[in-house]
């Protein structure tokens, strides 16, 4: 696959000189080829490189360079940077055809990307992106290179057993998708999976997929709970046209309603966290987290507080904590106030979050608005703007 790749790159160039001129520098970019760490990119060595490899320290570059010539000595680029170095256009039509060529190339090594999945059980260090064995990238993650001290809590629920880790695709040492992944007992659940922001519109359901039935077949699962039920069905269902169109047929009920889950039965998971409520209260800094954030003193369903322990889930019936916030701190359900819209956490008399009389509730700078009329705040869902006064009035003020 590799070598379809490096041809389809020198291809293309070679496609490219029919119409454009060279630069004169172009004669100097050799074993020009896909990148090793960054399969979206390209590499190169320079001709001026090999000469001083060879005169400072002996190395002789080989006719075919090795994956490890290439990792070492090579330089990594986008494609269109590329060949903007190795053509010199001087017409609108010239650069019309690098950048026509540059897309088709780019949009190819998305669609052919090829990975291998990967388990990592120390998720601080991976958080905190201390781990040199990894390439990281923005992924559209809040959490993505905070400090280590902020994950202190996962190396708290794993201090007996392990509970939590990171799963995820890499291609070369890139990676380009990652969750959380869960267990508790023989049970598993895969948290919101990430995908690389350069992946973002072209391959995020093909990913999502693709990590999921990985993880699903490494532990030989019949069923897997996940945050992204719906992206991957939606994606299974695209690519399984007909074999999901006869799973309908074949579970079709008496009143005409389809039963299939293409075994994903929940979103969520089916089970809480347990973690020692001293030590969690102890730590300096918390995680955001998508799923597991309500900490509560009782289980689910159980009337008794737990002793000496909180659970993390995602029941918000009344719960002590949540792990909503991105700077290290955490949501003190019992001294913080919530906006009614948005639910941004806020300390009582703190600027930007208001007490509405008529609302009956809290609500933040973001989703409020000045009713003149009553001389106060309301959420914005419940307000119409009036373009000829240039204000708002409470929508219930209209209707009466």
């Amino acid at each position: 696959m590799k070598t379809q790749k490096t041809n389809i790159i020198k291809d293309s160039i070679n496609y490219l000189k029919i119409f454009v001129p060279l630069s004169i520098k172009a004669a100097s970019f050799l074993h020009i080829g896909q990148a090793i760490t960054n399969p979206l990119k390209v590499s190169y060595i320079k001709k001026e490189k090999v000469l001083g490899l060879l005169e400072n320290i002996g190395f002789v570059l080989g006719k075919y360079p090795t994956r490890k010539d290439r990792e070492k000595y090579f330089t990594a680029t986008t494609i269109e940077k590329l060949l903007n170095d190795l053509f010199n256009p001087t017409t609108q039509d010239h650069s019309q055809k690098i950048q026509q060529v540059s897309e088709s190339i780019d949009k190819h090594l998305k669609q052919s990307i090829k990975t291998e999945l990967f388990f990592e059980k120390d998720v601080s260090g991976f958080y905190s992106q201390e781990l040199k064995t990894y390439s990281y990238n923005r992924n559209g993650s809040c959490m993505s290179g905070k400090p280590r001290s902020y994950f202190k809590l996962y190396d708290l629920i794993n201090e007996d057993e392990q509970q939590v880790q990171i799963v995820g695709l890499k291609s070369g040492g890139l990676v380009v998708a990652r969750a959380l992944l869960w267990k508790d007992n023989n049970t598993f659940y895969l948290d919101r999976i990430y995908i690389a922001d350069f992946l973002q519109n072209s391959s995020i359901e093909q990913l999502q997929t693709e990590l999921f039935l990985k993880v699903k077949r490494a532990y030989k699962l019949s069923n897997l709970n996940t945050f992204n039920k719906g992206h991957i069905i939606e994606h299974l269902k695209a690519i399984h046209k007909n074999k999901f169109d006869l799973l309908v047929e074949k579970n079709r009920t008496r009143d005409n309603k389809i039963k299939v889950n293409f075994d994903i039965k929940y979103s969520n998971p089916s089970f809480d966290i347990l973690v020692d409520s001293e030590s969690f209260n102890n730590l300096d800094e918390y995680p955001f987290a998508d799923t597991f954030r309500y900490v509560c003193d009782k289980l689910p369903g159980c009337t008794g507080p737990l002793e000496e322990n909180y659970s993390l889930g995602c029941n918000n019936d009344n719960p002590k904590f949540i792990l909503d916030c991105t700077g290290g701190e955490i949501t003190n359900k019992e001294k913080n106030i919530l906006c009614m819209d948005c639910g941004g956490s806020y300390v009582e008399d703190e600027d930007g979050i208001y007490y509405s009389e008529f609302e009956d509730d809290y609500v933040c700078d973001d989703c409020s608005c000045y009713i003149e009329e009553r001389g106060e705040c309301c959420s914005r869902d419940n307000a119409t703007y009036n373009h000829y006064l240039g204000e708002y009035h409470y929508t219930n003020d209209l209707q009466n």
